[in-house]
């Protein structure tokens, strides 16, 4: 592994979101980030216009946004907002936001490259944690922003501190409210797939109206899922989660000791009993290395943020599969490594791979 070691750098500056959702997400526009937030969503949409012509996809589509319609109004809302903000059409944002399903239900490998790893660990130096090797699209690093969301409708001037990009929702990506509830998420492909909750619209609700694992689980629990991902889970009293998210079934695992971890497919016995075919061999591979990787390192009982700093930073090499991946051709890399501390409510944040090193400190204040 490398020895890089964690240093924070400066405190860092989020991009301060308040208001109702619509008026959070016309926000986004006044960043000066218009032109590459159209061209990223344009460019993506084009890549699968295909797949967004078939009968199938655009039959679920009128339904999901039906869905969304009548079920999502706060989270639906947001991307209204984004969408004029950026002069993009709404139902061409709302298409962008289910790409993955799409490519899922059509059977294409045009979200495969997306991964990410994710963690949490209920015991460390600083209380427990969140932790996440986000891994996305190049194009993403310049929209790459953390937000701190604030509404005065929300319960007990609740906030919410995320990382995720321009031009897309809430917790795009990962997020911490201030009752130290996180959560993060990867992307895993499936063919379990039907009308229900988007993820990161998911995602964005759990941190609005939360404040413990618990809690949130409930709330999954109580919703139709769109399905693919899992998501990870802490709070600020130390217990976790990893949730698997299928249209038909949602399974939550139970944490093996005090950490729980997720990379890019589901394990048997999961939401599909076997390797899902919407998996791609290689990918699945590399997947399962990275969460060898994870089990791996957590098990030993690591508890210094230097430590996990190392972990997130580490390479391929000697039989390992390492969490920070380099772009090799039109492949996605590492954008960045977020450490969500829920006692303390603070986001530790590398903006870019986590083996350059330079972590900032934000705070939901």
């Amino acid at each position: 592994m490398m020895e890089t070691e964690f240093a924070v750098t400066a405190r860092g500056q989020p991009v301060r979101l308040t208001g109702s959702a619509l008026e959070r997400g016309r926000a986004q526009g006044a960043t000066g980030m218009t032109e590459s937030v159209v061209q990223a969503v344009s460019r993506r949409l084009a890549e699968q216009r295909a797949p967004r012509q078939r009968q199938d996809v655009c039959a679920y589509l009128r339904k999901q946004w039906a869905f969304a319609l009548e079920n999502c109004g706060e989270e639906l809302a947001e991307v209204l907002g984004i969408a004029e903000g950026f002069g993009l059409e709404p139902r061409d944002l709302f298409d962008f936001l289910h790409l993955g399903i799409i490519a899922d239900l059509a059977g294409s490998e045009g979200a495969s490259q997306d991964g990410c790893s994710a963690w949490a660990l209920s015991r460390s130096e600083e209380g427990p944690l969140v932790g996440k090797n986000r891994d996305f699209r190049g194009e993403h690093a310049g929209l790459q922003r953390v937000f701190l969301h604030s509404d005065p409708a929300w319960p007990a001037g609740r906030k919410v501190l995320c990382v995720g990009s321009l031009g897309a929702p809430g917790a795009f990506s990962s997020g911490i409210n201030s009752d130290g509830l996180a959560v993060a998420d990867t992307q895993i492909a499936t063919r379990d797939h039907g009308i229900g909750w988007l993820r990161y619209f998911l995602m964005t609700r759990l941190l609005i109206r939360h404040a413990t694992v618990a809690d949130a689980l409930d709330g999954i629990r109580g919703l139709e899922h769109a399905g693919g991902g899992a998501l990870v889970l802490a709070d600020a009293g130390g217990a976790l989660a990893a949730v698997d998210l299928g249209h038909r079934r949602q399974v939550v695992a139970a944490a093996p000791a005090n950490w729980v971890a997720r990379t890019n497919h589901f394990a048997p016995g999961s939401v599909v009993g076997t390797p899902d075919p919407a998996v791609p061999g290689a990918a699945r591979s590399e997947s399962e290395g990275r969460l060898a990787t994870l089990q791996r390192d957590l098990a030993e009982g690591g508890d210094r943020l230097t430590g996990l700093c190392r972990m997130m930073a580490g390479h391929d090499g000697e039989g390992v599969t390492g969490l920070c991946r380099h772009a090799q051709g039109g492949e996605s890399r590492t954008l960045s490594g977020s450490v969500f501390a829920c006692r303390s409510r603070l986001l530790y944040f590398c903006p870019g791979n986590p083996c350059e090193g330079g972590w900032l400190r934000y705070t939901l204040d």
